[in-house]
C-alpha cells in the first residue's frame, strides 16, 4: 500500500491534536483500498447483517493501512479492530443539493454527543416515572442493570454497582470514502477543543461521589421530550456551558459551534474520546460514506484484549461484552476504575504526546484553571 503521508504524526499535528481534540490525516488510505470497500457497500447497500463492517476489505482500511502504525507512535499499543461500522447517509432531496447558502431553520440541528452512553427514547413514560417517586435526573439507578440491555448502543450502567454510566475508549478513527470537502455533505463534525471541558466534567463527577456520566452530579440521566416523553444521551448544559467558542466560519456552513472534518477520499480523522461530536445532514446528491473504528489503547491487565465478544472496532462500551453481558474479570484488575481514571486524565493513554503536552501545558494552563475554578 502507497500513502502520501508519513505512518506518524508530526510535531505540529501532535500540537494539533492537542488542542483541537481530532487531527485529519491526509492520504492515508491508498486509492485501490478505499475503491474496493466503496465497491462492496455498493453492492450491498442495505449492509444487510452488517456484513460489510466484518469484511476483511473493510476491516484492512485500519488494519491494513498506515493507521495502527499512526495510533502506536501516537497513541500506543492496541487491539486491532475485528469489525468497524460502515456510516452512510443517504443524499438529500435534490432541491436541497449543496450550493453556496441554504436555510439551517428547515434542516434538523446537529447537537454535538460522546460516546459510551445509554442514548434514545425512555421505554417509560415521564408520568409514570414522576408518579413512581423517580426522578428524570437519576431515573435508572435502581434494579438489575442488565434489565436494560443494550439501547441505543450502550448498556445502561458499565457495571454491576453502577459506578459509571458511560463506556470508553481513547481513539474515534473514521476514514473517507468520498468527496467530504464542502460543506453540506454529512460531514462528521466536532465541538473542537471541547475534549478538556469533558474531561473537567467527568473529574468534578468523581470528586462529588459519582457516578460518572448520566445519573450523576451535574448530567440528568433523562431530559424532557414530546408531551409525555424523556430522552436520554444529550449532553448536560452544565458541561456545554464550559465548552470554548472555537467558531469555524466558513460560507454555506450553518452551524459555527461545529467544526466540520473537510475530507477528500482516503483521508482519516482521528479524534479523542472526550472530543464531542455528531454527524451532520447531507443535503448533497450523493450519499456520505465513512468507516469507523473506536481504538482503545491497550490494558495489559484486561483478560479480554481481543476477546471477540467485546466486538474490538464498533463497542463504546468494551468493558462489557457488545451485546450487554458483563464479563468477569480477575480481583486483581478493576476494569471500572481504570475506566474512569482515563476518563478524567485522558492523555495518560497517549504514550507519544507526553513531549508535546509539556510544551503546550505552559500556554494552556490557565484555559484548565478556568475549569478547575469553575466546579
Amino acid at each position: 500500500m502507497t500513502s502520501q503521508h508519513e505512518p506518524r504524526l508530526s510535531q505540529d499535528e501532535k500540537r494539533r491534536l492537542y488542542r483541537d481534540g481530532f487531527i485529519i490525516v491526509r492520504q492515508a488510505i491508498s486509492a485501490d483500498m478505499t475503491r474496493a470497500v466503496k465497491q462492496l457497500i455498493n453492492e450491498n447497500p442495505d449492509n444487510k447483517g452488517y456484513a460489510n463492517n466484518r469484511d476483511p476489505r473493510t476491516v484492512g482500511l485500519y488494519n491494513d493501512s498506515i493507521l495502527p502504525d499512526i495510533l502506536e507512535e501516537a497513541m500506543g499499543p492496541h487491539t486491532r479492530p475485528i469489525t468497524g461500522f460502515v456510516a452512510l447517509t443517504a443524499p438529500g432531496s435534490s432541491d436541497a443539493v449543496v450550493r453556496a447558502e441554504f436555510d439551517p431553520a428547515k434542516i434538523p440541528h446537529p447537537e454535538a454527543h460522546v460516546d459510551g452512553g445509554w442514548a434514545g427514547l425512555c421505554p417509560v413514560k415521564r408520568s409514570e416515572i414522576l408518579a413512581s417517586g423517580q426522578d428524570l435526573h437519576t431515573w435508572g439507578s435502581d434494579g438489575d442493570p442488565k434489565s436494560m440491555g443494550p439501547a441505543g448502543g450502550a448498556p445502561l450502567w458499565q457495571d454491576p454497582d453502577r459506578t459509571l454510566a458511560i463506556g470508553s475508549f481513547t481513539a474515534f478513527v473514521g476514514v473517507c470514502l468520498n468527496d467530504q470537502s464542502t460543506p453540506g455533505k454529512g460531514q462528521f463534525a466536532v465541538r473542537r477543543g471541547a475534549h478538556e471541558a469533558v474531561e473537567a466534567f467527568f473529574r468534578m463527577q468523581r470528586r462529588k461521589g459519582g457516578p460518572i456520566g448520566g445519573g450523576g452530579p451535574g448530567w440528568p440521566r433523562l431530559v424532557a421530550s414530546g408531551e409525555d416523553n424523556a430522552y436520554a444521551g444529550k449532553m448536560p448544559e452544565a458541561m456545554v456551558r464550559t465548552y470554548p467558542d472555537n467558531r469555524f466560519e466558513m460560507k454555506g456552513w450553518p452551524w459555527p459551534e461545529l467544526t466540520p472534518a473537510l475530507m477528500q477520499e482516503g483521508d482519516a480523522v482521528i479524534a479523542l474520546h472526550a472530543l464531542p461530536h455528531t454527524a451532520t445532514p447531507n443535503l448533497s446528491d450523493d450519499p456520505r460514506i465513512n468507516v469507523y473504528f473506536r481504538i482503545r489503547r491497550h490494558r495489559p491487565d484486561n483478560p479480554h484484549e481481543g476477546n471477540r465478544r467485546v466486538g474490538w472496532g464498533v463497542s463504546d462500551h468494551p468493558d462489557r461484552a457488545l451485546n450487554g453481558d458483563f464479563l468477569e474479570y480477575p480481583d486483581s484488575y478493576d476494569p471500572y476504575k481504570t475506566s474512569i481514571d482515563k476518563l478524567c486524565h485522558h492523555w495518560s493513554e497517549w504514550d507519544g504526546m507526553q513531549q508535546i503536552i509539556e510544551k503546550e501545558n505552559i500556554e494552556l494552563s490557565e484555559q484548565h484553571s478556568v475549569m478547575a475554578d469553575y466546579w
